[in-house]
């Protein structure tokens, strides 16, 4: 993270989770998300593709001070990237993270730096940690904090703390905490449960539960809890419904999934709808406006124009980056909409959008007439994207600084390019 933001700024200075690994992926047995999640910069221990000034200066040693070659981290069925620190879930329900660590955010009861992976110690555990975080299922990075969900469908959380952390403080954990339920206030005697997916931005956290609702808890200044407010919440509070105003009386319902950006929140609803709240300062949030939401509003679909009539349906998927936004649909298309600086809405021009529009098939220039197709999955970067092919190869585009594009060059790319295998 590059400066805690003060509240109520026009323009956050956060970084955010760069690489959105999804276990679909895993599960259809490509080996797509350790190299996606390599490409770029290794500074600080981490494999994420933040752009940073510094450059990769040594490389894994071939052989220990034994003289074997070093264990390989395997048996990982889901990633997660933050600012500069990494984690792993594992088949066996632990969870190990490396990297950065000046907020706790590795988890190991320390704020020491790891530049191999650390176990995740066990909720109420200080370092030297003799227990170990168990019974995970799922996982998420944000800039400098995590969340785990467990098999009991409650939550917990460590790291950096804007209220991200949802235990009713603003303290730093280096080891987990659980999350307060809905409503909690000192001494926080009950906890979040029936959660059924979760999700984290920078500085915000994000839970869908078991009856279709969605909460959320952190950082708040631009709307992006969706809760009618610009104040940060320390423990999760209910997303309100399209069309309310706080105190909202109406709270969203029908949410199969969420994704969070720099700050701001994204989120696929019955029929496949595509939702959007926070900051919106590029089009981000697909309305067809520039105006900041506190609560959520439906994206419109492809060539509206605001006031919107029609708006977007058949989504599979959303993916967040900072400022950009992208949506998979069923059919396999991908759209995206937002800032597009570096190209990373991936219609083959540097100008910005906010509504939806198509993403170019590789080797096409502007006005495109073929786009992505047959897409299995998305992720989008700081400030570049990437799809997996329907033969499981991936393509990028937008941004390229530090190479993470992966075809070989630095250049930036309006249109998606091929992401080449590693050298032997």
């Amino acid at each position: 993270m590059s400066g805690r933001p003060s509240e109520g700024s026009s323009h956050p200075t956060v970084a955010m989770t760069t690489v959105h690994c999804r276990r679909s992926v895993l599960a259809a047995g490509v080996a797509v998300l350790a190299m996606v999640a390599a490409i770029g910069d290794a500074s600080a221990g981490q494999a994420n593709g933040v752009p940073v000034e510094r450059a990769i200066t040594s490389a894994v040693p071939a052989h220990d001070a034994t003289g074997r070659a070093p264990a390989k981290l395997g048996a990982v069925t889901a990633l997660g990237a933050g600012e500069s620190h990494s984690l792993a879930l594992r088949s066996d329900g632990t969870v190990v993270a490396w990297g950065g660590n000046y907020a706790g955010q590795l988890g190991d009861g320390t704020t020491v730096d790891r530049t191999t992976p650390v176990r995740v110690c066990a909720v109420g555990q200080g370092a030297p940690c003799t227990r170990f975080l168990t019974g995970v299922i799922a996982i998420a990075a944000g800039s400098n904090h995590n969340l785990a969900l467990l098999r009991d469908h409650t939550v917990v959380a460590w790291g950096e703390n804007w209220g991200d952390l949802g235990d009713g403080t603003r303290n730093n954990h280096p080891t987990p905490v659980r999350v307060c339920a809905v409503g909690q206030v000192a001494p926080y005697a009950k906890f979040l449960t029936g959660v059924r997916s979760i999700a984290a931005g920078a500085l915000h956290s994000l839970a869908v539960l078991d009856d279709t609702s969605a909460v959320a808890w952190g950082y708040n200044s631009f709307g992006e809890l969706g809760d009618g407010t610009i104040y940060t919440r320390l423990t999760p509070v209910r997303v309100c419904a399209v069309g309310q105003v706080a105190p909202c009386a109406k709270f969203l319902s029908g949410v199969r999934s969420v994704a969070g950006g720099w700050v701001h929140t994204v989120a696929v609803a019955d029929n496949a709808l595509a939702l959007a709240w926070g900051w919106n300062y590029a089009g981000q949030l697909g309305d067809g406006t520039t105006v900041d939401r506190a609560t959520p509003v439906r994206v419109c679909a492809v060539g509206q124009t605001a006031p919107c009539e029609r708006f977007l349906y058949g989504i599979r998927d959303i993916a967040a980056g900072p400022v950009h936004t992208m949506a998979q649909l069923s059919s396999g298309g991908v759209l995206t909409w937002g800032d597009n600086f570096t190209g990373e809405l991936g219609d083959g021009t540097f100008t910005g959008r906010t509504v939806p529009g198509q993403v170019c098939a590789v080797g096409q220039t502007a006005p495109c007439e073929r786009f992505l197709y047959g897409v299995r999955d998305i992720a989008a970067g700081d400030y570049h994207s990437l799809a997996l092919q329907p033969d499981y190869t991936v393509v990028a585009w937008g941004s390229n600084g530090q190479g993470q594009l992966g075809d070989g060059s630095d250049e930036s790319r309006p249109t998606p390019v091929q992401v080449l295998a590693p050298q032997s």
